[in-house]
């Protein structure tokens, strides 16, 4: 392209593919035309139309949990921008770094009666996103494109404080001639993250070695150091749990798991916690009610030590006595150090471990052979599982089913379950599975979602349609939003439907062209039934027609809820 036909827009974007930003979820629209144009135009970028901008920064998550790369978002003025609010703050929540692009009428056009104005006199975009976004940016002129790309990327992929970034481009800054810029960007210092002093993980190691129940619970915060953390609890020989969002950061096989804690919480955890813990290490949770649910992790004499980089957290979901600021690796490879080093080590948790393990981990230890028709909850996510085999990649929505998915689904690597909490925005792991299967198209992506889930995002499939994804969408089909018709029995003891007409969402994936298969009996979910749905690469359909009234003992956001706001209360 000649310098004389270069416009912001392409400056913009070619800035944004050197600093390693080369795919783009978005829905298209007129005051961002310039950017999508932009985008299709360049040989280096990928262009994925979204079906709504919510899910565009859903997939975008999916996207850089599986690949690690930093995606980008565009979205158009107006609604485009205000659809796009709830995903930017999930990313937020769960320090997801993605730069999204946002266009605007003209700028001249702000403080007129302009449809879609998002300046400061129309929706004000960089007010509305301000709280959710690392930096809310707006290109002033069409020569600092290179240097706003640049910075929104520097920004949202700071390390310990890594989030979205948005940046609005109006139509007419977009559009506008940029003469090319030579950034020279000094490389970025390696960035050395506090960690604690020797006397202070000295201490610790020694009061989680004499500790007569101890206890080490693993947050989403340790996913990059799963490793260092796991090293930490073989050296010192702790049992740990993990809360829902770091569910597979540690194999729940490994010998000192007691599976996951929180919402929907394995009866190991139950157990092992019931008893009380007296030295409890937290890494990288925020302790919010999800997290702690009916497994609070440290009696109420116990001591509880809280290692994170934000000290904002400590005491605020249990009372803390420790609280260190500190990055959780860095802690982590400290304190394994000193552990053998010193040969400093709990001698009781083995046995302690053994006993809580002396029944089964499930709220029903016979989910893998229960035969009753309609088909349960937990044998559907038995059967699904032994269906797909190992190597595939659970992400399950946000509703009743995600207590079965959390509770029965053995995870073993950080890639096989994920799960958005940090907002539990329904629908969210639709999109999320389509940016998962198209960052790694090599092993299928199995969504359990809610037919409510469905019916807010299941277009999203005709992104896994147009590109050939191998997504297994597995609906959990009740005909009802079944989590808050549980909830809401238990908390005001009525009833109310909270029901929608029935769907057949089998027909619905065949006006998609999507294969599926109505399941209503155990048994009926089988790998030759997955292999020949998924036969042509994917996407396929199940369309799981459960016993809508089987749970899981107090495991639901009611009783989490209700534990946080007793306080001390006993777990049940």
């Amino acid at each position: 392209m000649q310098s004389a036909d270069r416009t912001a827009a392409d400056a913009l974007i070619d800035a944004l593919i050197d600093a390693g930003v080369d795919t783009f979820f978005g829905v298209p629209g007129g005051p961002v035309m310039p950017l999508f144009d932009a985008v299709v135009r360049h040989p280096k970028a990928r262009l994925v139309e979204s079906r709504h901008e919510s899910s565009a920064v859903f997939s975008a998550m999916g996207y850089w949990t599986q690949s690690g790369r930093v995606p980008g978002v565009l979205v158009t003025a107006g609604p485009g921008g205000t659809n796009a609010v709830t995903g930017v703050a999930s990313a937020y929540f769960e320090s997801v770094p993605l730069v999204v692009l946002c266009g605007d009428v003209v700028w001249a056009a702000t403080g007129r009666i302009h449809l879609q104005d998002m300046g400061p006199d129309g929706v004000g975009i960089e007010t509305v996103m301000q709280r959710v976004t690392r930096a809310a940016l707006r290109l002033p002129t069409a020569s600092a494109a290179v240097g706003y790309a640049w910075h929104a990327v520097e920004v949202a992929t700071a390390p310990g404080r890594e989030g979205p970034v948005l940046l609005t481009v109006p139509r007419d800054r977009a559009s506008a001639p940029a003469a090319p810029i030579e950034l020279v960007a000094a490389p970025r210092p390696a960035q050395v993250l506090p960690s604690a002093d020797l006397s202070t993980v000295t201490d610790v190691a020694r009061r989680l070695a004499d500790a007569r129940r101890p206890l080490v619970v693993v947050g989403s915060g340790c996913h990059e150091a799963a490793q260092d953390v796991r090293a930490m609890i073989e050296a010192l020989r702790v049992p740990f749990v993990t809360t829902p969002r770091a569910k597979g950061i540690i194999d729940e096989n490994h010998k000192l798991s007691l599976r996951t804690g929180g919402m929907a919480a394995s009866w190991w955890a139950r157990r092992y916690i019931e008893h009380g813990v007296d030295v409890a290490l937290v890494l990288g949770t925020d302790l919010d009610d999800v997290s702690v649910g009916p497994t609070r992790y440290v009696a109420q004499s116990g001591d509880l030590i809280h290692v994170d980089l934000n000290p904002t957290v400590f005491g605020r979901g249990l009372e803390t006595s420790t609280g260190v600021v500190a990055d959780v690796r860095a802690f982590a490879t400290d304190l394994a150090a000193t552990s053998r080093l010193h040969g400093i080590s709990n001698p009781r948790a083995g046995a302690l471990v053994a006993q809580a393990k002396e029944a089964s981990p499930f709220d029903r230890p016979d989910f893998s052979t229960d035969l009753t028709h309609p088909i349960a909850p937990h044998r559907a996510v038995h059967d699904l599982a032994q269906a797909v085999g190992p190597s595939a990649r659970f992400v399950t929505d946000i509703g009743e089913h995600m207590l079965f998915a959390l509770h029965y689904l053995t995870a073993g690597r950080r890639e096989d379950f994920g799960i958005h909490l940090g907002l539990g925005s329904m629908a969210s792991g639709i999109g999320s599975a389509v940016g998962r299967a198209l960052a790694d198209p090599s092993t299928p992506v199995v969504c359990i979602c809610g037919d409510g889930c469905m019916q807010m995002a299941g277009s999203e499939l005709l992104v896994a349609v147009e590109h050939h994804l191998p997504v297994l969408a597995a609906v959990f089909n009740d005909g009802r939003y079944n989590m808050v018709y549980h909830g809401y029995r238990q908390e005001f003891d009525r009833e109310e439907p909270w029901a929608s007409p029935p769907m057949d969402f089998s027909v619905w994936a065949a006006s998609m062209g999507i294969p599926s298969a109505v399941i209503e009996t155990p048994g009926q979910i089988t790998a030759a039934l997955v292999a020949d749905l998924m036969a042509s690469g994917g996407p396929a359909l199940l369309d799981i027609r459960h016993d809508p009234n089987v749970r899981i003992k107090g495991a639901g956001r009611v009783e989490a809820l209700q534990q946080m706001s007793h306080g001390g209360g006993q777990p049940c």
